[in-house]
């Protein structure tokens, strides 16, 4: 696997725009998923320094694309103000509990603003060519991908009894992100960040 691809010479970065978290959510997280015991099942769990929310995955791009963006970016993390967001109790299925491919932590707090920032993104990197996201904005943290479950009746009970502490994060910027695939998973670096600075 590669992170770079070359094309007409011109190199290529796997990249995307995120919302960072603070220490005290990835410490939790990292804590509930490393105490997830389900039997017969078989689930990738996100590295702990992975964890996040993605606004929108961008793909391979151009180190001069990369610079557009950049731009774009800083831009419309000057119209925002930080805002306060919330972890949810419980912990979520995607898409639903008949067909878990996707483990999950949700936002209480704050979806209305991250819901702001997503679509002023969206609106922003349809104009340099970037294609809607089909599927309706989720703020998220995904925290596993389900491989292969025996007992999914069982899974869902699991999950259900798990409790989520409703801790807080300050949302002050967002990240544009180079994702590195390696044989043992992707690593994300924070190429840029822009922090959110209305006046």
């Amino acid at each position: 696997m590669h992170d770079r691809v070359n094309h007409n010479n011109l190199e290529k970065i796997r990249t995307f725009i995120a919302v960072n978290l603070n220490p005290d959510i990835i410490k939790h997280l990292a804590y509930l998923k490393n105490n997830i015991n389900i039997p017969e099942s078989k689930i990738k769990w996100v590295e702990e320094n992975n964890l996040h929310i993605t606004i929108k995955f961008l793909g391979y791009i151009t180190l001069e694309k990369i610079e557009l963006i950049q731009l774009a970016l800083k831009e419309i993390a000057s119209q925002y103000n930080p805002f306060l967001i919330t972890l949810s109790s419980h912990i979520g299925l995607f898409p639903n509990y008949k067909m878990p491919r996707i483990i999950w932590v949700g936002i209480k707090e704050g979806t209305k603003e991250l819901e702001e920032l997503y679509n002023s993104i969206e609106i922003n990197m349809l104009k340099k060519g970037f294609p809607r996201e089909e599927k309706i904005f989720s703020s998220h943290i995904t925290i596993g991908r389900v491989k292969y479950i025996g007992d999914r009746t069982n899974f869902i009970q699991i999950l259900k009894t798990i409790k989520v502490n409703n801790l807080s994060h300050e949302v002050c910027s967002i990240d544009l992100m180079e994702s590195k695939l390696t044989p043992n998973g992707p690593v994300y670096n924070i190429t840029a960040k822009f922090p959110l600075s209305k006046q």
